[in-house]
């Protein structure tokens, strides 16, 4: 069966209106909660040392799937525009935050309007597998991000190919190609995770112990592990004042 991207998200968020529906849906809600709260703080790390405090900001929350940046960045006192493929995010996020404004576009096809000091994109534009698409989808991105904005992006930065029907991952050089012209600068793509959301082989059974996981990796990342080429990592990319 092809991947057909707003089916296949509509219908996960519809089975799976939590965390499960945007990380790892064979594994558990506590599981699920403590990759966020990791995802969390890597953000919270690169907004400071990026100098961009989030409060009264304008910020464009990318597959904003089921609300989990959204709320983060409402709470940080950000003005949130929220963009999902799905309908049911889309419809759902609308009646649980009124003071935040949801569209529902698919950005390898429709440009995007306004202009954001932050664009955060976790854990999307990977899934945009067509070449063509993912270029045309980060090109809108770039587009989006005003004067001295950021876009956050996630990635392995690493060609891997297709690991997924739903995951195409892609090197560092194909995102500067497209971003260099538009103004940004690329910082160094930093790891999201060690041993969360990711397949532990025959140590698996510590998926059992999220928490665990969750500690180990704070300490891990702290340490300055997590450059593996199958590691998800965060980049940060500033377009020019």
């Amino acid at each position: 069966m092809s991947y057909r991207p707003r089916e296949f998200w509509d219908r996960r968020l519809a089975e799976h209106f939590d965390l499960r529906g945007t990380g790892e849906t064979g594994l558990s809600l506590a599981y699920n909660r403590a990759c966020y709260a990791l995802r969390r703080e890597v953000l919270e790390r690169a907004l400071r040392e990026a100098g961009l405090d989030p409060a009264g900001r304008q910020v464009l929350d990318v597959g904003c799937g089921t609300g989990f940046f959204t709320a983060h960045y409402l709470a940080r006192g950000a003005q949130v525009t929220g963009l999902d493929i799905a309908p049911t995010s889309v419809e759902r996020l609308r009646a649980r935050f009124p003071a935040a404004r949801f569209v529902l576009a698919d950005v390898s096809e429709a440009d995007i309007e306004g202009r954001f000091d932050i664009v955060n994109a976790f854990d999307v534009i990977y899934h945009i597998t067509d070449d063509a698409r993912w270029e045309a989808a980060l090109r809108r991105l770039g587009a989006a991000v005003a004067a001295g904005g950021l876009l956050l992006v996630t990635d392995t930065f690493v060609d891997l190919g297709t690991l997924a029907s739903h995951n195409r991952m892609r090197p560092l050089e194909r995102y500067r190609a497209v971003l260099a012209p538009l103004g940004f600068t690329l910082g160094e793509p930093r790891p999201t995770a060690v041993l969360l959301n990711r397949e532990l082989g025959p140590l698996r059974f510590l998926n059992r112990a999220p928490w665990l996981l969750l500690a180990l990796d704070r300490a891990l990342l702290a340490l300055g592990a997590g450059h593996g080429p199958t590691i998800s990592k965060l980049l940060v990319a500033r377009r020019a004042g």
